[in-house]
């Protein structure tokens, strides 16, 4: 199993009003992560340069600068966490800007870090673990939010409608509708950059929250099937079995707390 980043360091920036400041280059070995907590920063993206306020992170990597423009009546203020990278590790593994999806929670983070740092009776190696462990998961979720730029715009729209309307009961003509395309061109869009079907899409949806609901709730598998947008419990059970390989009730077995204790 690979290793996580190091946590070197955990510091709080507060950019000086009206006053320029110089950015620094990550060093080869580091990554330097920035979580905005107050103020207006200036960060460019696509040629362009955007306003970004609390709740936005920047991931540096070797070789990137740290931010530095901002607002002169809105000096902004950020967490700043410097993780020493695990031996052989190259290239990329989150977006250089996410955004943490409740902003609030970023703001209690940022607290919460630093106190636990500067106390000396916390254990370094659970503050790094957990330091690095929430800011990965705020830009994986970020990633699983917001479809990559590559998508076209319609594959976006459908993407962002099956996530929310996968229990209603859709056509594929419903679905090119919402896309603002017709079915063919669905279709052919959906195989070139998802290698997949708008059907498939939304089959993939319901059965991924035919799982959640398996492994969490004493619903009947009737129900979770009718919940999950099928037309009846036999469709689903096909449906989940070609998929993993096993029944929804014996994945629900699989997956309870008994089940797992007992094979520990």
């Amino acid at each position: 199993m690979p290793m996580n980043p190091k946590l070197i360091n955990i510091g709080y920036f507060r950019a000086p009003k009206s006053q320029r400041i110089s950015p620094h280059t990550i060093q080869p070995g580091f990554e330097y992560i920035e979580l905005l907590t107050g103020g207006k920063l200036l960060f460019e993206m696509n040629s362009r340069e955007h306003i970004f306020e609390y709740g936005t992170m920047f991931w540096h990597i070797p070789g990137d600068m740290t931010i530095h423009k901002y607002l002169p009546d809105f000096p902004y203020e950020c967490l700043c966490l410097r993780f020493k990278r695990p031996e052989g590790k190259s290239g990329r593994t989150y977006p250089r800007m996410t955004v943490w999806e409740n902003r609030e929670d970023a703001l209690s983070f940022s607290d919460k870090v630093i106190k636990a740092f500067h106390d000396v009776s916390f254990d370094r190696q659970l503050i790094s673990q957990y330091a690095f462990s929430k800011v990965a998961w705020e830009a994986a979720m970020f990633m699983k939010r917001k479809p990559s730029s590559d998508i076209p715009s319609p594959l976006a729209r459908l993407m962002s409608f099956i996530e929310t309307d996968y229990p209603e009961d859709l056509t594929t003509e419903d679905l090119a509708k919402e896309a603002g395309v017709s079915v063919p061109h669905l279709h052919a869009l959906s195989r070139k950059f998802l290698a997949s079907s708008p059907h498939l899409m939304l089959l993939d949806r319901r059965l991924q929250e035919a799982r959640r609901l398996l492994a969490t709730t004493n619903a009947e598998v009737k129900q979770i099937s009718s919940d999950c947008g099928f037309m009846n419990v036999e469709t689903f059970c096909r449906a989940f079995r070609k998929k993993f390989q096993t029944s929804p009730g014996e994945f629900r077995k699989s997956n309870s707390p008994k089940h797992i204790l007992k094979n520990i």
